[in-house]
């Protein structure tokens, strides 16, 4: 019974003389100040992006409008039969086809990454096959 309460002790002494760390109130309150700067930060952009996104599902309304377009392309990209399974591609290139000039296809992809926060050619790549992409970009580049 000895060796457990000298153990105790020790462990005691090592805990009562362990280094001790100290911050000061200046590093506490850069540190508190640089955290709520951040969360300020994120919460603005979450706004802001909301808003955004907001503005262009309200002009998705629109036909004809930048946001439509990238609306219907995102819907030919979901669903093409009665199970939703793969893409449209003949709606696809139907909408590509639609878009009437480049500057156009520009407000598009915006619209696109504005509305679903993704990258409208790395989708276009994800859905179509390789030869199918590169239709798709012969139409796109065909846009005067």
């Amino acid at each position: 019974m000895a060796v457990p309460a000298i153990a105790y002790k020790a462990g005691q002494l090592a805990w009562q003389n362990r280094p001790r760390i100290s911050i000061s109130s200046q590093v506490t309150s850069t540190i508190l100040a640089v955290g709520a700067a951040a969360g300020v930060f994120l919460g603005i952009k979450a706004v802001v992006k909301n808003f955004k996104q907001g503005i262009r599902e309200n002009q998705a309304l629109t036909e004809g409008n930048p946001a439509a377009f990238a609306t219907q392309l995102k819907m030919a990209f979901e669903n093409d039969n009665y199970f939703g399974w793969g893409t449209d591609e003949a709606a696809v290139f139907a909408v590509l086809e639609a878009i009437p000039t480049s500057s156009v296809m520009n407000k598009v992809q915006r619209a696109y990454r504005d509305l679903y926060g993704r990258n409208l050619a790395a989708d276009l790549k994800d859905e179509l096959s390789s030869e199918e992409f590169a239709t798709a970009l012969q139409i796109i580049n065909s846009k005067p």
